[in-house]
């Protein structure tokens, strides 16, 4: 009879003296696309990641710039500042555009990086796509620029007394539904409606796709909604659960 043995995967890291020798380790990690051994460090609540390198790089711009986007993931679950600068005045969010880094903009621009931040030579992310002639980044800051024009909608009214007043749930914070690079590249515009269910503390419950119009801006859509957080609907100034729908709009730019 064969016997299986199961093995327990460890992680060896080295033993690192002081809490800058583990922000420095942190940073090398993740410059080395190490997302275990960052991940592991990131567990201690010792490691600082808004810690900067000499030249005031913190491993967010690291990430950012190494194409590693499950880095920049880990880095904003883990609520790093999206914002700080460099010995150059660079954000990440201006890193990942001067690299052409699609998905690490993408997710920069979802979690809310500021876009009017300029680089020592006076430059926003923006002006850095455009540039570099970085035409679909240019598109997706525009588009994270502008607030969200989407509208809610109860698909289905709460039944009523007819002396109950209902107060419609209405966004607090929302992300704009970036375009995808292959939806950008086929040039779809028009309408996604997602049915939700918005919770009575403000959050987003489950969804669907109601009205779809590429599998990718669908995507994108949900993805976006997952994010935001509403004033919940009321009745008699009391919060309740409702099924509302969103819809989203995607219309492209053009210069």
């Amino acid at each position: 009879m064969r016997r299986i043995v199961l093995a327990t995967l460890s992680i060896a890291l080295p033993v690192l003296a002081s809490t800058q020798d583990l922000n420095d380790e942190f940073r090398r990690q993740v410059e080395r696309g190490s997302f275990r051994y960052a991940e592991t460090l990131l567990e201690n609540p010792e490691v600082d990641p808004n810690d900067p390198d000499e030249r005031g790089n913190v491993a967010l711009m690291i990430a950012a710039a190494g194409d590693a986007p499950e880095l920049v993931t880990l880095l904003i679950k883990a609520e790093v500042n999206l914002d700080l600068q460099n010995d150059d005045g660079e954000t990440a969010l201006i890193v990942a555009v001067q690299r052409g880094r699609v998905e690490a903009t993408r997710l920069l621009l979802m979690a809310g990086a500021d876009l009017s931040i300029q680089d020592s030579r006076g430059s926003t992310a923006l002006d850095w796509a455009h540039e570099r002639d970085r035409t679909y980044l240019a598109q997706i800051i525009g588009i994270a620029g502008r607030p969200s024009a989407a509208n809610v909608i109860l698909s289905e009214r709460p039944v009523t007394l007819g002396s109950e007043h209902l107060e419609p749930p209405s966004v607090i914070r929302d992300t704009p539904p970036l375009y995808t690079e292959g939806a950008f590249e086929r040039g779809i515009e028009g309408r996604v409606v997602l049915r939700v269910i918005i919770r009575k503390d403000g959050s987003v419950g489950a969804m669907r796709v109601h009205q779809s119009l590429d599998s990718d801006l669908d995507r994108a859509t949900i993805e976006a909604v997952e994010l935001w957080e509403f004033e919940p609907a009321t009745i008699d100034g009391e919060p309740i659960n409702v099924l509302a729908d969103i819809e989203v709009d995607f219309r492209l730019e053009r210069s």
